[in-house]
């Protein structure tokens, strides 16, 4: 499946609840598809969307999600024993694999070669994987349950590539924090 369709569902999924983005392509591709308040979109912070994730959950604002690339997790991978050992309940960790770099012309991720979802269930964190769109939805719906218990993370594999034709993301990043304050103070 491409990101686009990954996004498409996660965004149905997480539309009135806190959503934590990676940078890039994913970002902009997510705010093509909508672009919500609750969603905070990050801007040149590669490897920061599941530590913020986490610090959101420990601070009760689950249910949530965090979506990272595989890239983007590699770079922070430190936050799977974070997750792991502090447990916070509402969350899933989201990891779009394509196991290229794709804001880098495509250069191959260590993915490639190494499993995500091993690193995942190595650290100690509840995994599930998803290969097609027809399982996305169903594997959406039993992470979010199963977060209430322990926090978890969902592997979805996704095609290489970006989308064509979608707009840069421009919007100060202020801004976009500003409307996710807001839309979490609207939730408490």
């Amino acid at each position: 499946m491409k990101r686009i369709q990954a996004l498409r569902a996660i965004d149905m999924a997480y539309a009135d609840r806190p959503l934590v983005v990676t940078c890039g392509a994913t970002a902009r591709e997510l705010a093509s598809v909508r672009k919500r308040n609750n969603h905070l979109y990050l801007l040149d912070s590669m490897g920061a969307a599941g530590a913020i994730g986490l610090g959101l959950a420990l601070a009760d604002r689950g249910p949530l999600a965090a979506i990272e690339g595989d890239g983007s997790l590699l770079m922070g991978c430190s936050v799977l024993p974070s997750i792991a050992y502090l447990r916070p309940q509402g969350f899933v960790l989201i990891i779009l694999d394509n196991h290229v770099h794709a804001s880098a012309d495509s250069f191959p991720s260590q993915s490639e070669r190494v499993s995500l979802a091993a690193m995942c269930r190595g650290a100690g964190i509840q995994t599930l994987e998803c290969a097609s769109d027809d399982d996305l939805a169903d594997r959406l719906r039993e992470a979010r349950r199963s977060s209430g218990f322990e926090p978890v993370a969902l592997v979805v594999e996704i095609e290489p590539g970006n989308e064509p034709d979608v707009a840069l993301l421009l919007d100060d990043p202020v801004s976009i924090k500003d409307r996710f304050l807001g839309a979490m103070e609207a939730m408490s």
